[in-house]
């Protein structure tokens, strides 16, 4: 197969209100100045959509003002991304945090069903499901509730971003997955997502575990949507992320997917989130994410 042929449109999505660090908002400065467009090549930079500051409240609940500027952002951001896909482009939309996800791959299903196909598939590579809601949530934090509320699950926050966008859960895949709560595993299981972690990766070997994920994601149509979080990297090699969770991705292994990714020529949007440059040593996470954008994107 041959890598993806279309434009690649960009957007930044400033946006850190989801989760513990607001530092990720600067992901897409700082992907920028480790030389994306450099790697990238040919491509359209859209800039940056950029959240208001409004303050968290404490606690589980994060407050009104909060979820309110969820709402607005992510709608702004799905219209974005919803024009590049009725250009027939690749959107690529760099990260911020995880919770712009609902905008990002909602887009992708209402694209999808307004040409009157079935919504595409969704691999999702990250150390977290993403799939708790305000129920089950231990911390309240929305970056890891947006999966749930693509799927169909009720979210608040995401309840208006997602209508017309949700993604059928028995096309997503899960990859490197290794942080769980016990309320997500209980809602990933009854919809039907498959979940890889990096020790089933390294028993069967990526080559297999990507034939299976591929399958699964791209089903009979052939298409399907990616995100890519950088905390499904091992903290040691990508330590400018949010949330560290040990024993994740090797680089060669993440580069050996992040290629069959983007060598498959279904793949209809690209997403790389959860740069915080604040925590990262020498710009490396960066790095790694502007690496991870070109393979995805079939560079």
């Amino acid at each position: 197969m041959t890598g993806v042929q279309r434009s690649i449109e960009v957007i930044g999505a400033r946006f850190g209100l989801g989760g513990r660090c607001r530092g990720t908002a600067a992901g897409p400065t700082a992907m920028r100045a480790a030389g994306l467009s450099r790697r990238l090549g040919a491509m359209r930079d859209l800039g940056d959509i950029v959240a208001r500051d409004v303050e968290r409240q404490r606690g589980r609940d994060p407050g009104a003002a909060l979820v309110e500027e969820t709402e607005r952002y992510s709608l702004e951001l799905r219209a974005a991304v919803e024009a590049v896909l009725l250009r027939g482009a690749l959107p690529c939309v760099l990260g911020g945090d995880h919770s712009l996800g609902a905008a990002t791959q909602a887009a992708v299903g209402r694209s999808a069903r307004a040409r009157g196909w079935e919504p595409p598939g969704l691999l999702w590579i990250d150390a977290h499901t993403d799939a708790n809601t305000m129920e089950s949530t231990p911390s309240g934090n929305l970056h890891g509730m947006m999966l749930a509320a693509i799927h169909g699950i009720d979210v608040p926050a995401f309840r208006a971003v997602v209508d017309g966008g949700l993604r059928d859960p028995r096309r997503t895949v899960y990859l490197g997955t290794r942080d769980v709560d016990d309320g997500e595993r209980e809602i990933v299981a009854r919809l039907g997502c498959r979940m890889i972690t990096p020790l089933e990766i390294r028993a069967r070997g990526v080559a297999s575990v990507m034939a299976e994920a591929l399958s699964i994601a791209a089903g009979a149509d052939g298409r399907l949507s990616v995100s890519f979080d950088l905390d499904s990297l091992d903290p040691s090699i990508a330590p400018g992320v949010d949330c560290h969770v040990p024993g994740g991705l090797e680089w060669s292994e993440a580069a050996e997917i992040l290629m069959r990714v983007g060598a498959h020529r279904g793949v209809v949007a690209v997403e790389v989130v959860e740069v915080n440059p604040s925590a990262d040593i020498d710009g490396r996470t960066a790095r790694l994410a502007v690496e991870a954008t070109a393979l995805l994107c079939g560079r």
